[in-house]
């Protein structure tokens, strides 16, 4: 996966959301999704691809972004 340390965050505020289930857990969690989506998808990934060029491409192509796999 190439976001290991989003993963990790969601994750953790999802487990969080569970053991706490208020609406601020809940609204935290769906901020932070948003939020990681955006970071991601607006800045570092293009920002790795201006970089890395094709050798990004490749990678990104053989690789999941959140979850080993899934987001290639």
């Amino acid at each position: 996966m190439r976001n290991p340390i989003f993963t990790f965050l969601v994750t953790a505020l999802a487990a969080l959301a569970l053991l706490v289930p208020n609406a601020l857990a809940i609204a935290a969690l769906a901020t932070l999704v948003a939020a990681t989506e955006i970071q991601v998808r607006a800045v570092e990934e293009p920002y790795l691809e201006r970089t890395h060029g094709d050798a990004y491409r490749r990678y990104r192509a053989r690789t999941g972004r959140f979850v080993p796999g899934v987001g290639r």
